[in-house]
């Protein structure tokens, strides 16, 4: 049994790992969503553009080999991230 903790607490660890990645390109995402905010803002653009967000998902979808599950992910990310326009706008 304790074999099989070990590699649970591994598998763990490169879980931990990987959500550091994430994490540091969320942020970096989200910088990039700032500045994309304010282009919208200056040119009158609403935040929401489902013609920018299908491309987004299609594109998810043809890169991932989990493609459902990370176009669910995505889904959220985007919607996150109007969100987070949505509250520059509120400032």
């Amino acid at each position: 049994m304790t074999n099989l903790n070990e590699q649970l607490q591994i598998e763990r660890e490169k879980i931990d790992i990987i959500d550091t990645r994430i994490v540091k390109l969320l942020d970096v995402r989200l910088k990039t969503v700032r500045n994309i905010s304010e282009i919208k803002q200056k040119s009158g653009m609403p935040i929401f553009q489902a013609g920018r967000e299908q491309n987004v998902l299609e594109r998810v979808s043809n890169l991932s080999k989990n493609s459902d599950s990370c176009v669910e992910i995505f889904k959220k990310v985007m919607e996150e991230s109007r969100k987070f326009q949505e509250g520059l706008i509120c400032r």
